[in-house]
């Protein structure tokens, strides 16, 4: 009973394996010292950067080079890499799945913003791109069978006839429930912090009895001290075995070490590229078996209890791993190391890009709607309408805003608004050069005296604004872009009054603003992030949506020509003088400058009130 019962684990075990036994590649590098060297290149949260920017973004194109000049052993992404940027968003993350098979990744971690397509298409996309998308963790709330068709990966390598193995398996954060659109994961379960550590020790487990010498962790949960997501690091705590946890989600650049795991991550939107150095040695079984603690994690034992339905459990020797990890260490790649010098663009991927920038273009000039008047401001210099006045194109957006959230206030920021819409039809090419940052949509609760406090800084910062544009002055204030356009509220303030102490009407909804009542508020991702705005910045996400374009796109084709006529031509935001009815209230204590931590969408915002000065923008 004891064989059969071995025999049926190993037999699980292949099948949780589902065939991912690649062909045997030669690789690594033989030191001096008789020492192995393995390479791992990674990546996150791209979010659909897909080409080179001096400086800021390394693309695929110059990836396919870095792999090139370098070898590695393996490559993979921890996810939020097929949304983000129109030339992903237009073919459904078909064209970044595209130059990811031409690059060649091993495996992937599934991102939130993975699932923005849905999650039918995350599966199609997995097959486009040539990848394994391991994500252990998600599985069908029905059955509980898994989502993805890979529960991990084992890779080998060949040196001088000697094998060895990688073995790697997924994770995604369970807080995927408010990060994506409800209906993006619908019938599917990510389950709790409790249940994705036994996951990640079942998938640690089965690579050991697999005689995995290197075992890393995909994890798309990031190194969060906000106290609500779930921490790549507790999984580096709480599961031994895991030699290196590839992270993403929180755009933050790790390297750390915790409970013998290396984490490492690169940031985000491509701005590096990560590269693992992890130093093999052959190891003696003898002095293996005598020596090798219980959690010590560089020392991998060829033992695993594989967990089976019966409460006796089994303990299946497959295979003995050959080496001992004696060392790891990450570095980056940046985007300013990226010049044409060092790291030309490869020609083939680079070609490619090409092609479906090409192929793209009629679709950029998809008609989704007509406007009867021009978009945008009164001066035909649309960076610096938005951050001195309200301007139409920004109340229709900020109604497009609540037209796909159903939220009570939406705000945009100026720096977010890049471009006009001319009278006439408009094309997807056109809203896309409006929002070219593909940022996405998010909703947040905030109460009435937030939402005065933020109004009360918007309308400092286009003080500021107006002051640098009368002086002519080229150096406009550092946060200049974080002016407000706002939609779902009608206001008016009194600029002989004290900072801080303008607003002396608001209605939300017609209703007079209450500060005590908590409020739905929507705004883009970057936004919702800005220190400019700490009420807004400290609030917790209710929701994410799609990206702004194409929730502005659904808007043209959907809400109809009254009300975006009505968006367009009625102020929301005014200019005044307190009635003297009205006692002064207390001054709103403004925020502070923002962050430059902070990924920015543009350079700030201004609403300096042409109303003010008797020019409406329509």
């Amino acid at each position: 009973m004891r064989n059969c019962k071995q025999a049926f684990s190993l037999l699980l075990m292949i099948l949780m394996v589902f065939g991912l036994w690649g062909s045997t590649v030669f690789g690594a590098t033989v030191n001096n010292d008789e020492t192995i060297t393995l390479k791992i290149i990674h990546t996150n949260d791209t979010h659909a950067r897909y080409d080179y920017n001096i400086g800021k973004t390394i693309g695929y194109a110059k990836l396919k080079t870095i792999i090139t000049q370098e070898s590695p052993d393996l490559t993979v992404d921890a996810g939020d890499t097929f949304h983000g940027q129109s030339f992903a968003t237009i073919e459904k993350g078909g064209s970044i799945a595209e130059i990811m098979a031409a690059v060649g990744f091993d495996a992937m971690a599934p991102g939130n913003h993975d699932f923005n397509y849905g999650s039918a298409r995350l599966l199609e996309l997995g097959a486009l791109a040539n990848t394994k998308i391991l994500g252990a963790n998600v599985r069908y709330t029905d059955s509980g069978e898994p989502f993805f068709n890979d529960s991990y990966l084992i890779k080998e390598i060949n040196v001088n006839g000697e094998i060895i193995k990688i073995g790697v398996f997924g994770l995604i954060s369970p807080d995927i429930y408010s990060d994506t659109a409800p209906s993006n994961v619908e019938g599917l379960t990510f389950g709790t912090e409790e249940s994705i550590i036994e996951t990640a020790k079942t998938s640690v487990a089965a690579l050991k009895a697999q005689g995995c010498d290197v075992i890393v962790a995909l994890t798309h949960m990031g190194d969060s001290n906000n106290g609500e997501l779930m921490r790549s690091e507790v999984v580096a705590q709480e599961v031994p075995g895991i030699d290196v946890i590839v992270d993403g989600h929180t755009h933050d650049i790790e390297n750390s070490e915790v409970n013998g795991t290396l984490i490492v991550q690169t940031g985000c939107y491509f701005s590096a590229v990560g590269e693992v150095e992890i130093t093999l040695k052959e190891h003696d079984l003898e002095e293996a078996a005598v020596s090798g603690a219980e959690g010590d994690k560089d020392q991998i034992s060829g033992q695993a209890e594989i967990p089976t339905n019966d409460t006796e459990g089994v303990v299946t020797q497959v295979d003995e791993p050959s080496y001992t990890v004696e060392n790891k260490t990450e570095s980056l790649i940046t985007a300013s190391q990226a010049t044409d010098e060092l790291i030309p663009a490869d020609p083939t991927v680079a070609n490619l890009i090409a092609t479906i920038e090409a192929r793209e273009d009629p679709i950029k000039n998809e008609v989704i709607g007509n406007t009867p008047v021009k978009l945008g401001g009164n001066n035909g210099n649309i960076w610096e309408d938005v951050r001195l006045g309200e301007v139409n194109l920004g109340r229709a957006l900020a109604d497009s805003y609540l037209f796909g959230t159903g939220a009570d206030v939406a705000i945009e920021n100026a720096g977010g608004i890049r471009a006009e819409i001319a009278a006439g039809d408009i094309t997807k090419g056109q809203v896309i050069d409006v929002l070219p940052f593909g940022n996405y949509l998010v909703t947040k609760k905030v109460s009435g005296a937030d939402i005065l406090r933020m109004m009360e800084t918007s309308i400092e910062i286009g003080v500021n604004n107006q002051v640098a544009m009368d002086k002519n002055d080229n150096s406009w204030p550092g946060n200049s872009g974080s002016y407000l356009q706002w939609g779902g509220i009608k206001a008016q303030y009194d600029l002989s009054k004290a900072k801080g102490n303008r607003v002396f009407s608001a209605k939300i909804g017609g209703v007079d603003l209450d500060p005590n009542q908590m409020y739905t508020i929507a705004c883009n991702n970057y936004l919702a992030t800005s220190s400019d705005y700490p009420e807004l910045k400290t609030a917790s996400i209710l929701n994410e949506y799609s990206a702004c374009d194409e929730v502005f796109t659904t808007y043209l084709q959907e809400a109809g020509s009254e009300r975006f006529l009505a968006a367009v031509n009625n102020l929301n935001i005014t200019a005044g003088t307190t009635p003297e009815s009205l006692s002064d209230p207390q001054p709103i204590a403004t925020a502070q400058k923002q962050s430059s931590n902070n990924p920015k969408t543009g350079y700030g915002e201004g609403d300096w009130f042409r109303a003010l000065l008797g020019v409406l923008c329509f």
